[in-house]
């Protein structure tokens, strides 16, 4: 018999398997998304993002549960859509008073996710809302590759 199977026996490894792969998982699909820069120098999180390919360009939804929208910053910036800002941990306090997490899942702090635009887009008229903890950015598709710094404003 060999250490595995005892460990097993025992409970510790199902457990530990499980809840490992697991976040191996979530930590892979994250680190996919961000640029080889990012990967190396940020503690930021990732939210999660989908990207939808229209006709119109593109539409971008990003969950940002808990954040609130005027804290979002959302820029299109050297062929990439950033969006950054931060979650609060509303359970700070209590954290600070004695209690211990037993299990943590959801993230907090500064957040920054940046997806390559496939195409160039017209930043002026982009547009992004934040209704129910989702973002929403639609960016038009642009006739000429535009190269500036754009701020996208979010509209209630």
């Amino acid at each position: 018999m060999c250490a595995l199977d005892s460990a097993d026996r025992k409970g510790y490894l199902p457990f530990m398997s499980k809840t490992f792969l697991v976040q191996w998982g979530h930590m892979q699909r994250k680190l996919a998304g961000l640029p080889v820069g990012v990967r190396e120098s940020s503690t930021a999180w990732q939210p999660n993002a989908d990207v939808y390919d229209g006709p119109g360009g593109l539409v971008v939804k990003v969950e940002l549960a808990g954040v609130p929208c005027d804290s979002i910053r959302v820029l299109l910036e050297e062929g990439a859509l950033v969006i950054q800002g931060a979650r609060r941990d509303p359970y700070a306090r209590d954290t600070a008073q004695g209690y211990r997490f037993r299990q943590m899942e959801l993230e907090y702090g500064p957040f920054q996710r940046a997806i390559p635009l496939p195409y160039p887009v017209d930043g002026a008229a982009a547009q992004a809302r934040c209704v129910d903890g989702i973002l929403e950015v639609r960016l038009p598709r642009a006739a000429s590759a535009i190269r500036k710094r754009v701020t996208i404003v979010l509209s209630s």
